[in-house]
């Protein structure tokens, strides 16, 4: 009689997948899972998409935002390069901006050709640039964008007369009478950065490091919160019904204080200067701050090798107490930082991480640690981005290199890793309203 054979079956999963490699199957088996990944013991291609909305040429969406009010209304929000603006839903519509927009004092008096001649204007004083775009609220379908008869700001001459790049498209003058009109200002990001958002006391404030925090209550448009007290800050999130922002204008030197970390008046994003608001200055290391974040009671204030801890007191002039540190590590990618299973997930100088409680817990498996800093370089790992697809359970962390674009995807559910490729920059993304 034949000896028995015997043969050892293990999972699909640990078959191709090299953070848990199965015994007895030889190393070729045993590829790296790119553009799919292992489901009930199947294979599952990567998941695709379809376009949504054209937001015009020249157009690269940061952040998607869901912003929900306390009374249930809820709308998409995309951050651009250059703008914000809110998804419409409605049938036939696309999209309106909410981007701060100058509609007052005065009117337009003539347009010829690319000339424009306002009545009681103050364009000069008030610091319309070039760069910024014009419509005559005649020509203007707000929830319609964008709208072909937006046109650019090339000079602001006098007061009272802008210079068009081109010659206006839509109704020209001269008028009697004279006629109302907008002017979007346009933002800018600084390279490699994004977008950072928070909603409190049910408005939605957004910042980046070219630009003063802005502050949109759902209705018409955005405007700046405080000139003086909330300029240029990279980081923002809500905490204790307060907007904290971090690495922005310090107001006595005029310049960015990338250990100072500041919050408003409780319930007042726009309130800095009340008892209940404060600042605070983390320079115990030396290393600047990368990123805010929050879970359960805890705030977290990440720097590039270190992470502080902060919690609630109780008290309403002294909200915030330190409670913690965590030397050593920290996050090296400020906007890899992503809220999930109720905390947060980052990408640290050397592995990703997990929040438990106080303290930073690898997750980065046997390999995908070593795989992401063979793939990408120390510069690039920067600017490296997450955001959680919470369709597929999963968290994506997209890093555009110069050898390639990819995604190192975590499976919150399983608590394995795969790899995406893509043939393109992927610039943007975040959960929207349905």
């Amino acid at each position: 009689m034949a000896d028995k054979l015997t043969y050892v079956i293990s999972p699909l999963e640990h078959g191709m997948a090299t953070e848990f490699p199965s015994l007895h199957i030889p190393g070729t088996f045993s590829p790296d899972m790119l553009n799919a990944k292992v489901e009930q013991h199947s294979l599952k291609k990567r998941w695709g998409y379809a376009e949504d909305r054209n937001l015009g040429t020249g157009v690269q969406i940061y952040n998607i935002a869901l912003y929900q009010k306390s009374d249930g209304t809820r709308c998409t929000i995309f951050l651009t390069n250059t703008d914000a603006a809110k998804r419409e839903s409605a049938s036939g519509k696309t999209f309106s901006y909410i981007t701060d927009t100058y509609t007052t004092p005065g009117t337009i008096l003539d347009i010829t050709a690319d000339v424009v001649t306002g009545s009681s204007t103050t364009w000069s004083d008030d610091a319309i640039l070039a760069g910024d775009k014009f419509i005559l609220d005649v020509d203007h379908v707000s929830d319609e964008e964008p709208d072909t008869y937006w046109a650019t700001v090339e000079s602001v001459d006098t007061n009272t007369q802008i210079t068009l790049t081109a010659s206006y498209t839509g109704t020209t003058g001269p008028f009697d009478p004279t006629k109302a009109y907008k002017i979007r200002r346009q933002y800018s990001v600084p390279a490699n950065e994004r977008w950072a958002y928070a909603v409190v006391d049910d408005q939605f404030c957004f910042t980046n490091g070219n630009t003063k925090v802005k502050t949109w209550s759902g209705a018409n448009y955005a405007t700046s919160l405080s000139a003086t007290y909330a300029d240029s800050a990279r980081y923002c999130i809500e905490y204790a019904n307060r907007l904290f922002i971090a690495d922005s204008i310090n107001e006595s030197t005029a310049a960015r204080d990338p250990y100072m970390i500041r919050w408003s008046k409780e319930g007042d994003p726009a309130n800095f200067t009340d008892s209940t608001a404060g600042t605070a200055w983390l320079i115990d290391t030396e290393d600047y701050i990368s990123g805010l974040g929050k879970a359960g009671p805890n705030l977290y204030v990440y720097k590039q090798d270190a992470i502080c801890i902060f919690n609630r007191t109780g008290s309403a002039t002294s909200p915030i107490t330190q409670t913690g540190q965590r030397r050593g590590i920290g996050c090296i990618a400020p906007y890899s930082i992503v809220e999930v299973l109720g905390t947060n997930v980052f990408l640290g100088r050397d592995d990703f991480y997990i929040m438990d409680g106080d303290m930073p817990t690898s997750i980065g498996a046997n390999s995908m640690r070593y795989k992401i800093f063979d793939i990408v370089d120390e510069t690039e790992i920067q600017h490296v981005w997450g955001f959680p697809n919470v369709l597929e359970k999963e968290v994506l962390w997209i890093a555009n290199t110069t050898n390639g674009k990819y995604a190192f995807v975590w499976s919150y559910q399983t608590k394995e890793w795969v790899i995406y490729g893509y043939g393109h920059d992927l610039v943007g993304a975040g959960k929207g309203a349905t």
